[in-house]
């Protein structure tokens, strides 16, 4: 079996999009192919990757819809607010009328409990971009999706396409991680296993530093502030797809949708050639291992082998 894996710790492999929305046949008046989406927000408990946490969904799944369009369209996405608080939308790297951006009360209303918001966003580039929550810590809940924006003409060579959405998810309250943040403690560097203990740091002629570490409340010296339980592709650890055939080539659409997690990602083969950073197309690179940032997309194009493709994420505290 040919087969490409991703985890999260990342497994990729093969997929086909469940789309939602119209094929784009109807057109405004204007001339653009309209291509509408219906998106439902609220609140339902979900277990990912074994964690479960109260979270928030886009039509009852996290990630939410993948939104796909052509360079050209005229996107209508309806947003249906079902949870008991107000929520918002924002289009991360879309170019669009700025009453559409969705940040609420700067320059989108927000979208008020029991309510719908129409976004009509004329589509005039191309790429991988991304959507999420832009009120409170809603992101950090699970309000976040992907968008692919297809050119009007292809100017790069490859076979398929495979959307991979990389997150982080606690079973904590949003605002009480915030708030452990704020108090400066060590709890999370005490989960990872990463908290010096006081006699060590003693014993190196660090105690000064330490001190002057609680005075400013500033946690150890870590490189993530933050204790995750579990990472996703795709909402899941491990994500597989059996469906590539040997040869194909794959165009990998990552997207770190993360709270606080820049990950490792490392290619174990497939001649990785990135072909593109947030939207934007660039000269190919070949690249097996990158540092992947948080809100970042990459475009990277695979060629899938005999038996299996391992891509994994690590985040960068090697946490997990």
């Amino acid at each position: 079996m040919k087969i490409l894996q991703i985890t999260t710790l990342l497994l990729f492999s093969s997929t086909v999009f469940a789309q939602v929305g119209t094929n784009g046949a109807d057109r405004n008046e204007e001339g653009r192919p309209v291509k509408e989406y219906n998106l439902t927000i609220e609140e339902n408990e979900m277990t990912l990757a074994g964690v479960t946490a109260k979270g928030m969904t886009i039509n009852g799944s996290i990630p939410g819809s993948v939104l796909e369009f052509t360079e050209g369209d005229l996107a209508i996405i309806n947003v249906t607010n079902k949870m008991d608080v107000e929520t918002s939308v924002h289009w991360h790297g879309l170019i669009l009328p700025n009453f559409y951006d969705g940040v609420p009360y700067l320059t989108t209303p927000p979208i008020k409990p029991g309510t719908t918001f129409q976004y009509r966003i004329p589509i005039n580039q191309s790429g991988t971009y991304w959507y999420h929550s832009h009120t409170m810590l809603q992101e950090q809940s699970g309000v976040y999706g992907s968008i692919i924006i297809h050119p009007k003409e292809k100017t790069t060579e490859y076979d398929k396409d495979l959307v991979v959405v990389l997150s982080d998810w606690t079973n904590e309250n949003p605002m009480n991680v915030l708030r452990n943040l704020k108090r400066g403690n060590e709890w999370y560097q005490v989960k990872k296993g990463t908290a010096v203990p006081l006699g060590r740091v003693i014993k190196e002629g660090a105690f000064g530093a330490q001190l002057k570490f609680w005075r400013d409340r500033m946690e150890g010296a870590d490189i993530a502030d933050i204790y995750y339980p579990a990472f996703l592709t795709n909402g899941k650890s491990l994500a597989e797809y059996p469906e590539f055939k040997t040869g194909e080539k794959v165009r990998l659409r990552f997207i770190n949708a993360s709270a606080s997690t820049y990950y490792w990602m490392d290619f174990g083969g497939g001649n990785p050639m990135v072909v593109a950073g947030d939207g934007i197309d660039v000269e190919p690179v070949p690249k097996s291992r990158f540092l992947f940032g948080i809100a970042e997309t990459y475009d990277v194009i695979v060629t899938i082998p005999e038996g299996t493709l391992e891509v994994t994420a690590t985040a960068q505290d090697g946490s997990r």
